[in-house]
């Protein structure tokens, strides 16, 4: 049995660029990867949070996804690109995918530093971008039980889990916040959307007192 905080995190809107897809319409992740999460504790505290000293469980769930249109600037290694005919800088639209409403359940050790972090952060949360602010809403310890079956929605699962319906993507698990920002390991993940049942045996799945579903818990072990 593991001893957490129970961290639940709110925001108008959340995004999570997919790596590798950017031809002119930027889509979402529907759940945010691991270094996202770990991004999000870097800023509560002010530092890095790195996996070895902080493990993580989230699931994550937003009322809708919907569709900007911005207008994004291009660069070059020199700066921004000049367009003498225009004499402007070379712009163009671009469709970008965001989540509505979102809810971030995070786990992690109920540890007291943690949590005084977590009150008064000492930079804004954000659950993608600059524009996606975030607040804490509720926190409380709880205990997580290991489970071996159970549902489970709005989480990412070790690939391969045999017989889950999900989406596959190569997804870094931990960045430093100082440079060379140069992630720990990027290992393919299945992000589960839809509720579903799922078995696996192997210590990763816990279930939270009280509640019906299951999160994975992700130790640097899993993580490397």
């Amino acid at each position: 049995m593991l001893r957490a905080l129970h961290v639940v995190i709110r925001a108008y809107t959340a995004s999570f660029r997919a790596p590798g897809i950017s031809a002119g319409y930027q889509i979402t992740l529907p759940v945010p990867p691991l270094s996202s999460v770990y991004g999000l504790l870097a800023a509560a505290v002010g530092k890095d949070v790195s996996p070895e000293t902080v493990w993580v469980g989230y699931r994550f769930q937003a009322q809708a996804l919907a569709e900007d249109l911005e207008k994004i600037v291009i660069f070059s290694p020199k700066g921004p690109v000049w367009d003498a005919k225009l004499g402007q800088v070379q712009s163009m639209p671009i469709r970008r995918e965001f989540l509505v409403n979102p809810v971030l359940h995070l786990y992690i050790p109920a540890a007291e530093w943690l949590r005084s972090a977590l009150h008064t952060p000492r930079y804004p949360l954000l659950l993608g971008r600059s524009q996606d602010v975030a607040t804490v809403e509720h926190m409380q310890e709880v205990d997580l039980e290991p489970a071996e079956e159970g549902e489970v929605e709005g989480i990412l699962l070790p690939f391969p889990t045999p017989g889950v319906q999900s989406l596959v993507f190569n997804l870094p698990t931990y960045l430093p916040t100082h440079p060379p920002r140069r992630a720990l390991a990027v290992k393919p993940f299945q992000i589960v959307t839809n509720r579903q049942r799922i078995r696996r045996s192997d210590g990763l799945l816990y279930r939270p007192r009280g509640e019906q579903t299951l999160i994975p818990i992700y130790t640097i072990d899993r993580l490397r």
